[in-house]
């Protein structure tokens, strides 16, 4: 498994669907298989992020990130 440095990803998310994985508040892993980024908010470190599946949309702090398209992701 290769790895993505964190500050890699806004180029990464631009290309459309995508996978993640992330740690939530509870301490819980939250895998999205199909996801896509409806905005990046560089000055808050947060995105917002649609899971295709669901419909449900959710803001994320990117520092919580672990995994994208099935790539580890590291500070």
């Amino acid at each position: 498994m290769s790895i993505i440095l964190i500050n890699q990803l806004h180029k990464l998310i631009e290309h459309g669907e995508f996978s993640i994985g992330f740690v939530a508040e509870s301490g819980e892993i939250i895998h999205a298989k199909r996801a896509i980024c409806t905005s990046w908010h560089s000055a808050g470190r947060t995105m917002n992020i649609k899971f295709l599946d669901s419909k449900e949309i959710r803001t994320i702090r990117r520092c919580t990130i672990i995994a994208f398209n099935d790539q580890e992701v590291a500070l």
